[in-house]
């Protein structure tokens, strides 16, 4: 992997670049952004037995398996050992993770695509891309961002084992593939729909079907402290569990050709800039009869869509590399004219200005939308002081079944049971995590309908709860909270900007 200073100065260049979007948004908050909550729990879970795997998790007292890959919590446990706060852990180094990316694409796009200029175009663009960030810089990001990271570089090694095969690519496939499959489940998948795709399109022989083996088998080794632990303990019940949510929670196949069609897929706030210069990339590449990047990118979408679109950003920042390189540049810097010089540093200054805008924008809206407030931690500190500990919450914030993270975080730091949560159900093999889904949207559609909603919903789902947490709509006094205070059934017992917390008498 030889680079020249030039080289070395444009990627340090574009990693500090994407660092400067990346981390902000932890910086401006108090708290990790977003989600985590189930993996905060289950980090001090192993801490709290010797760092050996436990069962199962204490998460909302569910006594849920303990079956997610647990790489990424032997790491935070270790480092928050070390006299590191796990929460400050969990707010700042996802950003950090996420931002050593961007070097192992550069060298990954080098590679794929035979050419530096373009790779450093491809660069430049996944360092502002908003998707190969805004879900990995969460607190949730703890086994997102290593996952995506040991994936770029598994595939990688892989792209070099099925097209000059050493013993060095072998074991550095093997080793980033085991760490893959041992930290993240989606980034496992598509690490291997890669994989496959790769030997498919560079090597097709009997020699790298036995490379691919070896692979497999070293990949399983590597792995093997986690799954047999899980075997042992639970049999294949979580795996199935795992398997099963994944597809109920994923959509059918017209809409992932609609999606695709559709195009949105960059999570740009503003206009589909990039997404746009990518689709022309694509087209590019067919009509150069390159067909094998835009088809890895059509697989993706459709054999795995629930986080497809992160890794579909890998591709997708390579065509627009090629864009850049093919198209764009010799229009507007023709090869030895250097009078229409102005016209290219201009469109190069105004896609950084509006790649910062972009991603500094969606990283800012996490803080500012998705992330917990002070007031929601002094309520969830409320709570935990001046309740029963037997206490049944139900919680109405009007969120997402698995993007809501004051439905996630409130087992964790009120130390309540909540009752209509899914985190972490995904690993039960009951059959019920459909049913749990559709428990939570139906106690959130409560939110603007009376207190007779939230009887009703107690009776369909047999829940026998004793008080509620109401993260108010800042907008307006919504319904249910207006018939909550008028009820001579409901007393409220805390009360602020944003929360309302009533008991049932």
């Amino acid at each position: 992997m030889k680079i020249n200073e030039r080289e070395f100065f444009f990627v340090a260049l574009l990693t500090i670049l994407g660092m400067a979007v990346r981390l902000p948004a932890a910086l401006s908050a108090s708290f990790p952004l977003n989600d985590g909550g189930l993996f905060y729990q289950m980090i001090v879970d192993l801490q709290n037995n010797n760092f050996i795997l436990p069962a199962v998790t204490t998460y909302n007292f569910a006594e849920i398996p303990f079956a997610y890959p647990p790489f990424a919590f032997y790491l935070y446990g270790l480092l928050n050992a070390s006299g590191i706060p796990l929460l400050k852990l969990m707010q700042f180094l996802p950003a950090i993770v996420t931002t050593f990316t961007i070097p192992a694409f550069y060298f990954f796009a080098k590679d794929i695509l035979g050419d530096k200029q373009q790779a450093l175009f491809s660069t430049m663009a996944f360092a502002l891309l908003p998707r190969t960030f805004d879900w990995l810089i969460m607190g949730g990001g703890v086994t997102r961002s290593l996952g995506f990271l040991f994936a770029i570089l598994a595939i990688h090694q892989a792209f070099l084992l099925f097209t000059n095969p050493t013993s060095r690519s072998l074991i550095l496939t093997t080793l980033f593939s085991g760490l893959v499959v041992g930290t993240h489940p989606e980034a496992a998948v598509h690490t291997m729909i890669a994989a496959v795709f790769i030997f498919i399109w560079k090597d097709r022989t009997l020699k790298g079907i036995f490379r691919a083996g070896a692979v497999a088998v070293g990949t399983l080794i590597l792995s093997a402290p986690w799954w047999l632990t899980i075997l042992i303990q639970h049999g294949t019940a979580p795996l199935q569990a795992a398997q099963i949510a994944a597809q109920e929670n994923s959509v059918d196949f017209i809409l992932r050709i609609f999606t695709l069609i559709k195009f949105d897929l960059t999570d740009e706030p503003f206009m589909q800039i990039l997404a746009v210069i990518g689709l022309i990339g694509i087209f590019i590449l067919l009509a150069q009869r390159k067909p094998a990047l835009p088809i890895w990118f059509v697989l993706i979408a459709l054999i795995e869509p629930r986080g497809g679109t992160l890794y579909m950003m890998l591709p997708l920042a390579m065509f627009i590399g090629v864009t850049f390189n093919q198209a764009i540049l010799p229009i507007l810097k023709p090869q030895g004219d250097n009078s229409h010089a102005w016209a290219w540093n201009a469109f190069i200054s105004f896609f950084l200005l509006y790649g910062m805008i972009n991603a500094s924008v969606t990283a800012s809206n996490i803080t500012r939308q998705l992330t917990l407030t002070r007031s929601d931690l002094d309520a969830f500190a409320w709570v935990k002081a001046n309740t029963p500990p037997e206490s049944q919450f139900i919680l109405i914030t009007q969120g997402l079944p698995l993007n809501d993270s004051t439905s996630e975080w409130f087992p964790v730091m009120a130390e309540r049971p909540n009752l209509a949560t899914i985190f972490g159900y995904e690993w039960v093999n009951d059959g019920l995590f459909a049913a749990r889904v559709e428990q939570y949207q139906g106690l959130q559609a409560c939110m603007m309908q009376d207190t007779a909603c939230l009887n009703q919903w107690a009776r369909t789902y047999n829940q026998k709860f004793t008080y509620i947490y109401l993260r108010k709509d800042t907008s307006a006094q919504t319904l249910l909270y207006t018939s909550l205070i008028n009820s001579t059934e409901f007393e409220s017992i805390f009360n602020s900007e944003k929360v309302g917390v009533f008991l049932r008498k």
